[in-house]
């Protein structure tokens, strides 16, 4: 019988690239960091003699190795909140959520950095407390935590306030989120989607929201209000009940719908935006010709025969890309906190509500 032995692959150790290279093993790991800083103090004949002999040897670098002897390390926590089931809001995750991690992504590549993810998705919130302290209690030098479930609150202030680089996005209560946070402007998101529909001669208004919902779209609420009011338009609050699957509630809203015959909708959750295009479908009220609408976190929504939703948002790749240059930045300047960020928030243009050239920046869908 062969011995298998034999033909095993091993990887190149530094040991042997240094007995072809005539040099110690210590040089060779020392040029093959990389660092300038450390290459430039040997005889350039040398570098190139143990930089040609590890790449004909096929040597690879252990990238574990390397981040433990960098200046800092190299690996970061990336909690995403993440969605382990197909339902009515899978496609909000996919859809937001993957330009939240490809902008994460792409300024962890530029910057050298590897991100070690982890989800938060558990109907044990016990389960994701153990899952997330895991990862930052497991050797990274910062973490970004997109919308952490409350149960991880207390965990991760005690991280900041061990001087652990942390950056919070899209918190879901922003009230009480005191520091370390990147939000959308909610007040100003309100305020925005109001002035759509002012602008595009709506005045008789609907906000619909959901009976249990949260700070941020309560914010948003707040600010669409405030303008509707000082613009002079009839406003109507529709409140949908708790407990109602996606199609019971789009019955119960074209029953509505059909009863207040609004000229202007606006919803500041994704589900809800949707649902509320649906129950128009449904109560045969054309969209925008007959009722404009306007959603939050809603654009990237596509079902064959229907519009896009005219959406106010704030681009989730750039936060993912701010995200990871802020916990840098805390880590350089070896601070703990910074004062909470408020995105602008621009507009998603759809096919549920006309905006004007002059009605605020746009972004691509």
């Amino acid at each position: 019988m062969p011995d298998v032995r034999k033909h095993k692959h091993t990887r190149p150790t530094m040991q042997a690239i240094a007995d072809r290279a005539g040099v110690s093993r210590a040089t060779v790991s020392l040029i093959l960091t990389n660092r300038p800083e450390i290459v430039e103090k040997f005889k350039p004949e040398t570098v190139a003699r143990v930089r040609e002999i590890a790449e004909s040897m096929g040597y690879q670098a252990n990238i574990m190795a390397l981040s433990l002897r960098a200046p800092h390390p190299s690996f970061f926590g990336l909690i995403l909140r993440g969605s382990g089931v197909a339902d009515a809001i899978s496609w909000h995750h996919q859809a937001f959520e993957g330009q939240f991690l490809a902008g994460a992504l792409e300024a962890s590549r530029v910057l050298g950095l590897y991100p070690v993810l982890a989800t938060q998705g558990s109907p044990y919130p016990e389960a994701a407390l153990k899952r997330v302290r895991g990862v930052l209690e497991g050797g990274v030098f910062g973490a970004i935590l997109r919308t952490p479930h409350p149960v991880l609150d207390a965990h991760i202030r005690r991280q900041i306030e061990q001087n652990l680089p942390v950056v919070i996005v899209f918190p879901e209560n922003p009230t009480t989120c005191v520091s370390n946070a990147i939000d959308v402007d909610n007040v100003a998101a309100g305020r925005l989607a109001a002035k759509l529909l002012r602008d595009a001669g709506r005045q008789k208004l609907l906000l619909i929201e959901d009976e249990v919902t949260w700070d941020a779209v309560r914010l948003r609420n707040q600010g669409f209000m405030s303008v509707s009011q000082e613009s002079g338009a009839s406003i109507e609050v529709l409140t949908v009940p708790a407990g109602m699957d996606a199609a019971t509630t789009e019955v119960w809203l074209a029953d509505r719908l059909r009863k207040h015959r609004p000229d202007g909708i606006y919803t500041a959750s994704s589900v809800t935006g949707v649902e509320a295009l649906m129950a128009c479908q449904r109560a045969g009220l054309r969209v925008p010709d007959e009722a404009a609408l306007v959603g939050s976190d809603a654009a990237l929504w596509r079902a064959p025969g229907l519009p896009t939703i005219t959406s106010v948002d704030v681009s989730w790749y750039s936060v993912g890309e701010l995200a990871v240059r802020k916990m840098v930045e805390l880590q350089d300047k070896e601070e703990a906190t910074f004062p909470n960020i408020a995105m602008p928030p621009q507009i998603r243009v759809g096919g549920t509500c006309p905006v004007s050239d002059a009605s605020a920046p746009t972004l691509d869908n």
